[in-house]
């Protein structure tokens, strides 16, 4: 039982406790305060709005998937160039003062055709004005299934439209850090690097034969029968594309969409004839190039049977990337409607290519 003394002090003990939790509360709030108010305001992903004049943003590599979709959403565009690691070297001020726009450019790294199309759709979502979108066709993945997704760590709560969950964003200490390292550096005399710099990795990587010899594994020969592209195959590949490119390309007829095969390296199409999948992929590319040239607002281009690109090793860093300057040609060719595949010349086209690259002497290559 308690003392007279005690149950004196018990009000003053209660008025203590309730005090200190308020206080810790109230702490806690501003401190949430804070680090949302300082998020929300700097916004270094571009969640809710532009980049602020006053302070210059760190932009790196790796970090597109979280910068991509503020991009589109909230800056100020007419053009988009979109694609994978192949479109990362690709210069927004080449291509503005080529086709007379103000672009941005939003690789995503290793995206399949799908996801690329429906970062694309937001775009369109958030700006109905895009006059031309530049996008590059990995070669490879003409034959992936149309739901295919390379990518599993989506940061969901930036791209989807629920409010609540923006409690990730607003309130993570990672991205407060990463708040505050922008905060430094613009203290520090950084620069919001252009788009012609961002995801840039050309001065990065080193070209020429030597690189690509380091890199490239020739497999042996495959003694399987080659593989076929079948009915199902051709089947499958019509949901691909219409899911991922040309809905969006009719949704949109007032849009034109410069659509380009990736001009791999010549290497790698030796790696197809020895692996036994250089016919399957020449009849592929022949089944979509018909199902893509029926749009009218589609302007294909292959620049595969420009020999002197493919077999320049200076232009690869490895079989698949190729470099800054080589863009700039590819968008340069474009404008001008060079390599253009249409109705009147891609059988000619695909006949000059099947011959070339059914009959080449590969072994060649790699002959001292």
């Amino acid at each position: 039982m308690l003392s007279k003394e005690q149950r004196r002090s018990l009000p003053r003990r209660l008025t203590s406790s309730k005090r200190w939790a308020q206080y810790t509360l109230g702490g806690l709030l501003s401190a949430l305060a804070v680090l949302g108010g300082m998020t929300a305001v700097i916004d270094p992903y571009f969640h809710y709005h532009r980049p602020l004049d006053s302070v210059q943003y760190i932009m790196n590599r790796g970090q597109e998937r979280y910068q991509n979709d503020g991009i589109l959403k909230n800056f100020d565009y007419d053009a988009v160039i979109i694609g994978t690691s192949l479109v990362e070297t690709m210069k927004t001020s080449e291509f503005d003062s080529l086709f007379g726009v103000h672009s941005v450019k939003v690789p995503f790294a290793s995206a399949t055709y799908r996801e690329i199309n429906e970062n694309l759709r937001r775009a369109f979502d958030a700006n109905r004005e895009i006059r031309y979108v530049v996008r590059c066709l990995d070669y490879e993945k003409l034959l992936e299934e149309k739901d295919a997704m390379a990518y599993t760590t989506y940061p969901e709560y930036l791209y989807d439209s629920n409010p609540w969950n923006d409690v990730r964003y607003l309130f993570s200490k990672d991205i407060f850090k990463v708040t505050l390292q922008f905060l430094n550096y613009t203290w520090s005399g950084g620069l919001t690097p252009t788009f012609d710099e961002y995801a840039n990795w050309q001065n990065e990587c080193v070209f020429g034969k030597a690189a690509l010899d380091e890199k490239y594994q020739r497999k042996d020969p495959v003694d399987d029968p080659p593989a076929i592209f079948t009915e199902t195959l051709r089947q499958q590949q019509e949901e691909h594309l219409t899911q991922n490119i040309t809905a969006l390309a009719a949704e949109n007829p007032n849009t034109q969409f410069y659509l380009f095969f990736s001009p791999y390296h010549i290497y790698f199409w030796d790696d197809l004839n020895q692996t036994g999948q250089l016919e399957l992929y020449l009849d592929a590319e022949q089944s979509a190039i018909e199902h893509l040239l029926t749009y009218d607002n589609i302007h294909l281009f292959s620049f595969f049977n420009c020999h002197g690109f493919i077999f320049n090793y200076d232009n690869y860093r490895d079989i698949w990337h190729y470099s800054e300057d080589a863009n700039i040609q590819i968008l340069r060719w474009m404008a001008a409607g060079e390599y253009r595949l249409t109705k009147d010349n891609y059988l000619e086209y695909c006949r000059r290519e099947r011959e070339f690259f059914t009959t080449y002497d590969y072994d060649s290559l790699f002959t001292a």
